[in-house]
């Protein structure tokens, strides 16, 4: 059984320097200039979602009910436009063939007010997730955050400290595997094989 991961660390949400546009590392001349530096930032991180949503579609084209999850530092909620990009929900696509294909956050377990793992400025923020194909969800055991020890280094005009924890907090999703990965079954439930296997739309894709 293959199971593939892909680790990311998407661009950050600080805004991108725009050469002659700020007065310090930290400071700006103008709105106009933060807000051009935070447009740059979040198309590049939306690339990035591109380029990681077609390698998911390509994992899915060699094997519609592949075993994937996508892991790390998305810097956006789930429900924003880069990780709405690699979720492929068929609410955006319109296309119930592609249903297998959706990419699923596996925090949505943990309640609320405990799904955070960064501080912004006081608020929390769920920046970090893991991904996985509906194919690995069914394996899925549970999940936990462990943002006991998070520090808010975003607070302006505060000085900089450097503290021992990182200022993201570990996501961890936890799975049971089985020797022999289940397949869906098809409308005649046993393959040619003797074994279930993946259900297949008119254009032969996992629904």
């Amino acid at each position: 059984m293959m199971l593939d991961v892909i680790n990311l660390h998407l661009k950050s949400r600080r805004p991108t320097n725009i050469q002659g546009h700020k007065l310090t590392d930290r400071a700006w001349k103008t709105a106009s200039g933060w807000a051009e530096g935070v447009f740059i930032s979040s198309m590049k991180r939306i690339g990035q979602a591109l380029e990681t949503r077609i390698l998911i579609d390509n994992l899915f084209d060699i094997d519609p009910c592949a075993l994937i999850a996508v892991c790390g530092d998305f810097n956006e909620e789930f429900d924003e436009v880069a990780i709405e990009a690699i979720r492929g929900d068929v609410e955006n696509t319109g296309n119930m063939d592609l249903a297998m294909r959706i990419m699923v956050p596996t925090e949505r377990n943990i309640p609320e007010p405990a799904r955070y793992s960064l501080l912004h400025n006081g608020k929390g923020k769920m920046l970090d997730h893991i991904l996985v194909s509906r194919t690995m969800l069914a394996y899925f055991k549970g999940s936990e955050v462990h943002n006991e020890l998070l520090h808010d280094e975003s607070i302006v005009f505060a000085s900089k400290i450097f503290y021992p924890e990182s200022d993201h907090a570990p996501v961890i999703a936890r799975f049971e595997l089985p020797e022999n990965k289940v397949k869906w079954p098809t409308e005649q439930r046993v393959g040619e094989n003797g074994r279930f296997s993946c259900i297949k739309s008119e254009r032969e894709g996992c629904r």
